[in-house]
Order: structure tokens, then sequence, then C-alpha cells
């Protein structure tokens, strides 16, 4: 069945539940035109306002590779000014947004206007929504059939969103009430770390949704993970080993050593505490289940966790870094101040058990 871009807009307005006299701004590329219009009309249909900042993949590759070095890190300040009079942000991810003739270096310096927008806009108490539009872009940096993506993002919104509501709040109240954590898997990770007093977080800002999410104490982190499949820079790197030393990371190996290298290339050329541990979350949505490539997706699979390292700023967190790499880990035994709370797939919160594998 083909997918319905009406029916994804309307999911989002009312996420967003915009109403009269706001000015909605939309982030989104070339390949979302459909979805623009859709959003736009709904907007206005509500008596609220829209605007746009538009790019495209060919444009951000021509300042990637010919703008001067020192333009790529530069602020949009009208676009800080602007903020003052946006009610909320619609970023709409629509392509995989990897470059391979732009070298890394460059790569991170264009994020920086980004990273500016969002830290404002979470000054200025701007609600930033993000939905995952599955367009053909995305199908091609996926390996996928355009068929075979709508059906399993459909799977991914399809879900009661009234159940994962009350399977949200009820892993908040537990993390709220807890300290230590502690991950097993059947690879080898042995890994703890520390979230006592720390804000928890539901996800009630993506589509798809299905996580909650805590900025863990950034020296509290030890032991190993073992990332079952990472998607970096265009590749995968499978079962990367990462050792963590009160938060940070010290050690980084993998089966294949180049895989090692591209995490060790990533890191050099960022900035700030990009190697301390940002985040500890768990996976909730029952209609996620094998990762695709996209982290907003892949973060959501029911029963898995991800861990991040680099910033948090935004979530209860003390990291400041041009940086914040998720990292899925998947079948984990997680135990919550050493009672078992999930495995293999088991969600156990009292009597109930929740089975999402």
């Amino acid at each position: 069945m083909k997918f319905d871009i009406e029916l994804l807009a309307d999911n989002t307005i009312d996420m967003l539940d915009v109403s009269k006299g706001q000015v909605i701004w939309i982030w989104a590329s070339t390949h979302s035109l459909k979805f623009i219009e859709a959003l736009a009309y709904r907007i206005r249909a509500r008596e609220a306002f829209w605007t746009l900042r538009l790019i495209s993949e060919e444009l951000l590759r021509q300042i990637g590779l010919n703008a001067p070095e020192e333009s790529l890190s530069q602020i949009p300040k009208h676009e800080i000014r602007w903020l003052k009079d946006i009610s909320a942000i619609i970023e709409v991810r629509d392509h995989d947004g990897y470059l391979p003739d732009i070298p890394l270096l460059r790569r991170r310096a264009m994020s920086t206007e980004w990273i500016a927008l969002i830290d404002e806009a979470k000054k200025q108490n701007c609600r930033r929504i993000t939905v995952l539009n599955p367009t053909p872009a995305l199908a091609k940096a996926y390996g996928m059939t355009q068929e075979k993506l709508d059906h399993i993002y459909q799977k991914a919104i399809g879900i009661d969103h009234a159940a994962l509501d009350i399977w949200q709040g009820l892993v908040s109240d537990i993390l709220t009430k807890s300290n230590a954590i502690h991950i097993t898997t059947n690879l080898g990770t042995d890994f703890c770390l520390s979230i006592g007093q720390r804000p928890v977080f539901q996800d009630r800002d993506n589509l798809p949704r299905g996580e909650v999410y805590v900025a863990p104490h950034e020296n509290s982190a030890n032991g190993i993970v073992i990332i079952d499949r990472l998607f970096m820079q265009g590749k995968s790197i499978d079962e990367l080993h990462l050792t963590f030393t009160n938060g940070k990371v010290t050690q980084v190996e993998a089966p294949n050593s180049t895989d090692a290298d591209a995490f060790k290339e990533l890191l050099a050329v960022s900035s700030g505490a990009k190697d301390v541990i940002a985040e500890f979350a768990i996976g909730l949505n029952p209609g996620v289940i094998e990762p695709i490539g996209n982290i907003l997706f892949d973060e959501k699979i029911g029963g898995s966790i991800h861990i991040a390292i680099g910033m948090n700023t935004h979530f209860g967190g003390n990291n400041k870094s041009n940086l914040h790499l998720d990292m899925v880990v998947r079948h984990p035994k997680v135990w919550v101040d050493e009672a078992l709370l999930m495995e293999d797939g088991l969600l156990q919160i009292g009597a109930a058990k929740i089975k999402f594998s």
C-alpha cells in the first residue's frame, strides 16, 4: 500500500497541536515538497502561519566543496533573531545527509548553524518536533524499495499511541526513582552508569515515537558496550567495542580495524565533550523491529536500549559538543537498582509484562 503523505501531515499537525496565530517554521529539503505543501495547508487551515527553511542536497554539496572554510561555521544571526517570533519548528528528515565527497572536517563545520538554531530554540522554549518522511531518497540510501520503506514506516507510526504513552509513563516513573543502571548482552556488553536526580524525558516530539531517555551523570559510565551495528558516515560498523572509564570513551575496537579508525576520525574532528556519555534510553515502539540505518527510526526499536556520546545540554546534561552520536544495543538485559527491568525484549514492570520481540 502506498504511504499516505496526507495522513503523515495530519499526525504531525495534531502532535504539534497547532492553534490560531502561531507561526510554524518548517525545515526540510526539496525531497519533501509534497509534504511541505500538506503541512502548510493544514497550518493555514488552523488560522496559523508557516515559513520555510529549504535546502537541497546539491546545494549542500556545492557549499561543502566550494565555500570558504571560515564561512562554514558562521552562525545565521538573522535566523536566530527570527526565533523570537516562531511558535514551533517542524524538522523533516527526508534524506541520508551523508556527502562522501566533502571532507569530514568541513562536514562537521557545516553543522554549526543547525546547532546554533536548536540551542536558541531551546532557550526560547520553542518546541521542535522531528518527522521522518520516507522519501525515495531515503529508500535509495538504505538500499531498499520504496514499497518496503513505506511498509516499515507505516508499522512504526501505526501503533497504539495511547498504549505507548502508558508504557513511556511507567518506564519514566521507574527511571525517575532510580540511580544505578547495569546493562549486559550476549555479545559481551557489561556496562554501568548512574542517572540519579537527573530528569527523565518521554518521547512526544518525534515521528515515529517511542523512547524514554535521560542524561546520565557524566563521570558515571564504566565498562564495555558492544554496539551491534552502527550506521555512521555512510557505512555500517558491526560489533563496535567501546570501553568507558569514568564516563569517557577510552578505547575503541572493532573486528574490522578500519571501522574503529572511522569512529576515531569522527571523534578527532568533533569538538567539546564529544567522547563523554550523553544519554541512556529505552526503545518502546512495538512497530519498529529492525534497524534501517536512520537513528530517528532505529532508536525506537521496542526492547532495545541506546546510549549516546556528546551533546546533552538540551535534556538535563552538562556536555557541550558539536556531536551527539546515538548507538543502539539490541537484545539487552537491563537492571535498574539491581531489579531486572528488561530481558530478551520482555519489559517487566511489577506484574505487567510487555513483550517486544
